[in-house]
């Protein structure tokens, strides 16, 4: 099956589970859920402010909140990939790779980059599907990001990066995070696919689910330390 007939068999179904999800979730919003913090926030933001998409985020690390129903997982994967920073990450992810000669099999110039671009997008795709939305209702466990957003930089950083080895349940017990880790070696399986003929060993596979679980990792740092860095360079609350 030709390369981009791969990456729009994902993007199909991606979008069908999306919008299924966020019709469930709509009709659920209208009773108020508690636990979907900063939603009210978010209404009224400048569409120009510098935010990561915070859906996903909690204030605090022990704050309690009302469980995330099936439907309102995956209604919030389209709420994280239908957003400027998403596009504009893998744009940047993609001049990365191609710069380093990251799937080499891919080219250079504007078709290189195009096809980096779109496999790029499709494993963004595919890890939130995954990780925000299957996994976590299988495995009943919380996707959100719950910040710590005080203490010493190194408790901080250290609470940012483990939130890729653990995870609270629903009912807010912590443990091993098995969406995090399946959904990486589902979207770097899934990757095999459409990514150049010569990266489908067990060895690209492994480095790809390595890196998956790394990146995320620094996602989770963006989510801990960004609102701090806006505040202290553009002075907002």
């Amino acid at each position: 099956m030709p390369k981009a007939s791969v990456l729009a068999a994902l993007v199909v179904p991606f979008l069908c589970v999306s919008l299924i999800a966020q019709t469930s979730s709509d009709q659920a919003s209208t009773t108020g859920n508690s636990g979907q913090t900063d939603s009210s926030k978010a209404k009224h933001k400048n569409p120009l402010s510098l935010d990561l998409p915070n859906s996903l985020v909690v204030e605090g690390r022990d704050t309690k909140t009302t469980p995330l129903t099936t439907g309102q997982k995956f209604a919030q994967v389209p709420k994280n990939f239908f957003n400027p920073f998403t596009f504009i990450a893998v744009g940047a992810e993609a001049g990365i790779d191609q710069a380093a000669d990251f799937h080499h099999g891919y080219g250079q110039g504007a078709e290189g980059f195009g096809k980096r671009y779109g496999a790029d997008l499709a494993d963004t795709a595919t890890g939130q599907l995954f990780g925000i939305g299957v996994y976590p209702s299988i495995f009943h466990t919380d996707p959100r990001y719950y910040r710590m957003g005080s203490g010493s930089f190194f408790s901080r950083t250290t609470y940012a990066g483990t939130r890729v080895l653990v995870t609270r349940t629903d009912s807010g017990r912590r443990i091993l995070n098995f969406p995090e880790i399946l959904a990486s070696a589902t979207s770097s399986g899934v990757a095999r696919s459409y990514y150049p003929d010569d990266e489908r060993t067990a060895g690209d596979f492994a480095v790809s689910m390595g890196t998956r679980i790394a990146f995320d990792a620094a996602y989770n740092f963006a989510k801990e330390f960004w609102p701090d860095v806006r505040k202290h360079l553009f002075g907002h609350k």
